[in-house]
């Protein structure tokens, strides 16, 4: 799985895949669950994911499964 980077301060929801070919932007929900939403430099709005994570780390799983996928194509 690639290692995510996220941001600081005013960035802090905004991260890049390894490879930089992937930008991610995430979500805290109401209910205190994370979503998340993958661009790349050409397109924003690649995949979003309607699932709802209750952990960053189930999150981050699931963006690596994401892209693990992608590769694949």
């Amino acid at each position: 799985m690639k290692s995510i980077t996220w941001g600081t301060g005013s960035a802090f929801n905004m991260g890049r895949a390894s490879g930089k070919e992937y930008r991610l932007e995430r979500s805290r929900n109401m209910d205190n669950s994370w979503s998340y939403m993958v661009s790349d430099d050409r397109l924003t709005y690649l995949h979003v994911d309607n699932r709802k994570f209750l952990s960053m780390q189930d999150m981050e799983q699931a963006i690596g499964e994401w892209m693990d996928e992608r590769s694949k194509k």
